[in-house]
């Protein structure tokens, strides 16, 4: 008795997994199961509760059981005709299928009926003959519901494997920017000492401090060791002022950076180099010069976020966007935080803002 309870069980548990075929099934059951009583007994089906009930319920039995079957048969109907062009295919296999394993198993339930009198059926050959009519016509809906469902099903599996190609493609975009250390800005940074170490030597032993600091947390977010994707704010804002150091040394009067975080807020967290990313999306599309110097400001909201804004003097020489810039930014916290880490863009004719959210954790 345990082994059909715990049988019948995972059958169920079957089902619900698949919640359109279990529609699609017990939509179909409370038609076609009294249908199948009235067929064998007529009208004593409906006249005699006793029938009534005892038929459905063994009739509902033997409809449960022969869809198993139909259901294993349709799992290597699926594995034969898998691909999308190959529907008729599955509708006409599906319906042979159904049709022969339907037809033989009404055939023989009847003769078992028959054989021990079932509430008193007898074998007919005109309702015998209408029945398998009657399944032929629920066979052929079978193997149009059996192909709305392979399609909803197969719809599904290209959508999650589309999600995780995007996810793939999203981490190797983190890997490559976490990996990346600007060459061209380590150049620059030599450059500037060379400059520095035979003019003012003081300034040269400063800028020489910072850019440590700076390498030194560029080496920290980037290591082989690191586990965390986060990195709080206060840090980020400690690296991002030896950068700026090493930026307005570089570029003298044609930058100005200020920084106006609230103690409040210094804790929340945000991807690590994202400030050092849109400082530099920022000088990458922008003029900059002592006669148009470039004016950025980071500052928290009143809501808690992060806003980085620039005067808007766009170079006549366009820069293509690389895997450093904003658009890789984007697609960082679309990974790493979905909806709770969407970044906003603003640009009117003076100005070019992005606001970061900070995540608490």
């Amino acid at each position: 008795m345990s082994f059909h309870l715990t049988s019948l069980e995972k059958y169920f548990s079957s089902v619900r997994q698949n919640r359109l075929y279990f529609y699609i099934l017990f939509l179909l059951l409370p038609w076609f199961v009294p249908l199948i009583g009235y067929m064998m007994w007529g009208k004593l089906y409906f006249a005699n509760a006793g029938v009534f009930l005892g038929g459905t319920i063994i009739n509902l039995i033997l409809c449960l059981l022969a869809n198993q079957v139909n259901q294993v048969t349709a799992i290597y109907v699926s594995g034969m005709y898998p691909e999308a062009h190959q529907t008729l295919y599955r509708v006409v296999a599906w319906f042979v299928v159904y049709s022969a394993v339907n037809v033989i198993i009404l055939y023989l339930v009847l003769a078992a009926y028959d054989y021990i009198g079932l509430f008193g059926y007898s074998l007919d050959g005109g309702r015998l003959l209408y029945s398998v009519f009657c399944i032929l016509g629920a066979s052929l809906i079978g193997a149009g519901l059996s192909e709305l469902a392979y399609t909803f099903m197969q719809w599904k599996t290209n959508q999650l494997e589309l999600r995780q190609m995007e996810q793939q493609q999203l981490r190797t975009e983190l890997e490559i920017l976490k990996q990346q250390v600007n060459p061209h800005f380590l150049f620059n940074c030599l450059n500037s000492l060379s400059i520095l170490i035979s003019d003012a030597p003081a300034t040269a032993e400063k800028f020489v401090d910072e850019m440590s600091k700076v390498y030194r947390y560029l080496l920290t977010v980037n290591g082989p060791d690191r586990e965390e994707s986060l990195v709080v704010l206060d840090a980020e804002i400690r690296f991002i002022r030896s950068y700026i150091y090493l930026l307005e040394t570089r570029f003298e009067d044609g930058i100005h950076i200020t920084v106006e975080v609230a103690d409040l807020y210094l804790n929340g967290q945000i991807a690590p180099l994202s400030l050092q990313t849109l400082i530099d999306n920022a000088i990458r599309h922008n003029i900059v010069s002592a006669g148009q110097p470039l004016y950025i400001s980071i500052k928290t909201t009143a809501t808690g976020q992060l806003e980085i804004k620039n005067n808007l003097q766009k170079r006549m020489v366009k820069m293509s966007l690389n895997n450093a810039g904003l658009v890789s930014l984007i697609s960082r916290y679309k990974f790493l935080f979905n909806q709770a880490g969407t970044i906003q863009v603003k640009e009117d004719t003076s100005s070019f803002s992005v606001t970061l959210p900070l995540i608490y954790t």
